[in-house]
């Protein structure tokens, strides 16, 4: 009886141990980069990509599949048409409106908002800047 008490702490002990083990490896695990790649493909799958700066910095360029949507906007009330749950990325110049935008629509109950940040954030992980003339509104 004393033998099977000692087996059973012993075996107890064994499988908390691995448990813990995996559960710890698993937080450890870095979360898979970001890429423009997958912010495309994502795109093309519903979510959104707004650029949310003037429409004068839109037209100078921006990224493929960007729509206009500046904050100035947002801060009126005019907010996306789009599910709550709706993938939306979003970016400026160099980050402060995108943060902005980001808090609105987080406000507005937007549940998935992804602040890429400034310009040189987005062509960091692989945005290549468009010039074409003409902006794109949703």
């Amino acid at each position: 009886m004393k033998n099977l008490i000692i087996w059973t702490v012993i075996a107890v002990g064994i499988v908390g141990g691995l448990v813990w083990f995996g559960n710890a490896q698993q937080q450890d695990s870095p979360e898979p980069a970001l890429t423009f790649a997958t912010i495309q493909k994502d795109t093309a799958a519903g979510a959104k990509l707004y650029d949310v700066r003037t429409s004068e910095e839109y037209n100078a360029g921006h990224f493929d599949k960007a729509i206009l949507w500046p904050v100035e906007d947002m801060e009126k009330g005019k907010l996306p048409d789009v599910p709550k749950d709706t993938k939306l990325y979003v970016y400026c110049r160099s980050g402060n409106r995108s943060s902005q935008a980001a808090a609105i629509l987080k406000d507005a109950g937007y549940t998935d908002i992804v602040d890429l940040g400034g310009l040189p954030d987005v062509q960091e992980i692989g945005g290549v800047f468009v010039t074409e003339p003409g902006a794109l509104t949703q």
